[in-house]
């Protein structure tokens, strides 16, 4: 096999903070979207979309949400495949990433813009459908080809977790731009005498060019013919090479569990601001508070899940941040019902001790794909890398959709107000319940057989491997 050169830390930090960018733009619409479209009446805004309920539980916002991720979903693997057997000069995954980071950005800023920015209107509802579809379709067409690097950038076990553990400390700083810059920008605009909605424009404008510029230094930061281990193409269809993915057990048995993970981790995400002002009865300035306790413990946390990894494995450490994280939403139900005294400090703790499930999560998942995807091309000789990542997140825009849709419906049918808090309350034990059905599945992950496979594999043999993963 031929010598790879392995990135230089100058290109790691150039790809690494790619995540940064694309985390940014995603939590903006996460956290801001519901509030910006349908205020607590406290705000004394007009809803831009109704908050009527059909079908017995789906709303305009809800539906909305659904019909970016089924778009998002739908062009996983489809993104994944053409990735895998791209033939480009510039390279199999560098050429999506210099397609999709300038689309991106600006539908990013479009959704804060309805064509009826003032009052209640259905075409405002079809524009934040039609927008957050075209979103996610970027984003995916982004973040699919990315993240498939890890696998291929990331030659040994300890350079896959410790380019993920950057990963991972870039999409904090993103989360930060977005959880706490974005609020104070928009702050600042409101104080300086600038309206409710046109404040959240005009952030969403600045923080939207900021991203683009750093998602097109990415493709800087590598070069996939001196980089990356030279491949066999698949030469396999998006169906033949979905069918093939998920026949990998393992993955089916992490996949599961990640998806109880994501329910929970976009409900707390969408429920953030929510929480500020309703259950902690603050300013929506207040959420900054909330998002910094988390990412700042989950900073710090960062070189002792990286050292805990390499340790006791994975897995373990996995299951260590789902339990906290279960524990952690369970004690805030249960103080919700009198934030006040020692209670609203406990929450604001609970709010805290989060960061490290946080720091955990984000930093180990990735690589934990990136196994299973690295075993599979050195067992078949089959390069399909961008699909273990777009097979993935079929189930899990779905599930990210769904919490969508759960979290207004529990606004719209139990309250979303001071007066009336119980959805909001109600969120956070939906979200201790789901990770506790995650917790079961990532127990079943045979991450010892993952890794025995991967020490039978020496790459310059060309050896053929046993096929113990669809054994398990």
């Amino acid at each position: 096999m031929q010598a790879v050169t392995p990135l230089s830390r100058g290109g790691r930090l150039f790809y690494t903070a790619g995540s940064a960018a694309f985390t940014m733009v995603e939590r903006m619409l996460i956290l801001y979207v519901p509030f910006y479209f349908w205020p607590p009446e406290e705000y004394a805004q007009p809803n831009l979309i109704s908050s009527k309920i059909y079908f017995g539980f789906v709303t305009i916002l809800g539906a909305a949400w659904l019909a970016g991720r089924v778009f998002d979903g739908a062009a996983d693997p489809i993104i994944a495949s053409l990735s895998d057997n791209n033939r480009s000069r510039v390279g199999r995954r560098k050429l999506f990433l210099l397609l999709s980071g300038l689309p991106l950005a600006l539908t990013t800023a479009l959704v804060f813009f309805p064509p009826r920015p003032g009052c209640e209107s259905v075409l405002n509802g079809i524009w934040l459908g039609a927008m957050l579809c075209l979103f996610y379709i970027f984003f995916t067409a982004y973040v699919n080809p990315y993240l498939s690097l890890l696998s291929e950038l990331g030659h040994t076990e300890a350079m896959r977790i410790d380019m993920s553990t950057m990963i991972a400390f870039m999409g904090l700083l993103g989360m930060i731009c977005a959880s706490v810059l974005f609020p104070l920008a928009v702050g600042g605009m409101q104080a300086g005498g600038m309206d409710f909605r046109s404040s959240y424009q005009s952030a969403a404008v600045v923080f939207a060019a900021a991203a683009a510029v750093i998602l097109y230094l990415v493709a800087l930061g590598f070069n996939e013919k001196i980089h990356c281990s030279p491949i066999r193409l698949p030469q396999v269809g998006v169906w033949e090479s979905l069918r093939k993915t998920y026949a990998v057990k393992p993955f089916r048995l992490f996949l599961v569990g990640e998806v109880f993970l994501q329910f929970a981790s976009n409900i707390v995400t969408a429920g953030m601001i929510y929480y500020a002002v309703v259950i902690f009865q603050k300013e929506q300035a207040f959420m900054t508070v909330l998002a910094g306790v988390t990412i700042a413990s989950a900073l710090l946390s960062f070189p002792l899940v990286n050292l805990a990894a390499k340790r006791y494995g994975k897995k373990k450490v996995i299951l260590a941040g789902v339990g906290i994280l279960a524990a952690c939403t369970a004690a805030i139900f249960c103080f919700s019902f009198n934030m006040s005294g020692i209670y609203f400090y406990l929450g604001l703790a609970m709010f805290g001790l989060a960061g490290l499930p946080l720091a955990i999560l984000s930093a180990l998942v990735n690589p934990t794909i990136a196994d299973l995807a690295r075993v599979e091309a050195l067992r078949t000789g089959e390069h399909r890398e961008a699909m273990f990542f777009g097979a993935r997140a079929v189930p899990l825009k779905l599930t990210i959709a769904l919490a969508g849709v759960t979290f207004t419906f529990l606004l719209s049918s139990f309250g979303k107000d001071i007066a009336n808090p119980l959805g909001v309350q109600l969120s956070a034990l939906v979200v201790a319940v789901s990770c506790s059905l995650g917790f079961l599945f990532f127990l079943r992950y045979p991450e010892k057989e993952v890794q025995a496979c991967l020490r039978c594999y020496e790459p310059p043999t060309g050896a053929a491997a046993p096929d113990e993963l669809n054994t398990l």
